[in-house]
């Protein structure tokens, strides 16, 4: 499906190239840390499927169903790499500091941090008050 990434810990490289790496973060945001099962018939009710979608669920099991459960790394770098992009892009695209902590349950200190805006007050957010 697509290259892998080497930063991607084990059984992750060969789900990226299966299911592509959005769908892979999002079984890391679930599975992280716990054990996955994946059937060998795969419906659209199962967690799985929900959480990545029937056709990319189905060619996990084509390859793993009916296998041992799988390990899944937790990926923290990944993770948080890949939240950061997101986090610029949505900074980019208009929202206020308060938002982006609110959106990905982060103080505002920490958004600040990420982007580099440590010394920077709230975006405007104080000329309300004016």
């Amino acid at each position: 499906m697509t290259m892998t990434r080497p930063d991607l810990p084990g059984v992750l490289r060969e789900f990226e190239r299966i299911v592509g790496l959005p769908a892979t973060l999002r079984i890391v945001s679930i599975y992280g840390g716990v054990r996955l099962y994946v059937p060998r018939q795969m419906h659209a009710g199962h967690p799985l499927a929900v959480l990545i979608g029937v056709d990319a669920a189905q060619r996990l099991a084509e390859v793993y169903g009916g296998e041992e459960h799988f390990d899944i790394p937790r990926a923290v770098a990944i993770a948080r790499a890949s939240r950061n992009r997101a986090l610029t892009t949505d900074r980019h695209s208009g929202h206020s500091i308060r938002q982006l902590a609110r959106k990905y349950e982060m103080t505002e200190r920490q958004v600040r941090n990420i982007l580099g805006d440590a010394g920077q007050e709230d975006d405007g957010q104080a000329g309300l008050f004016e």
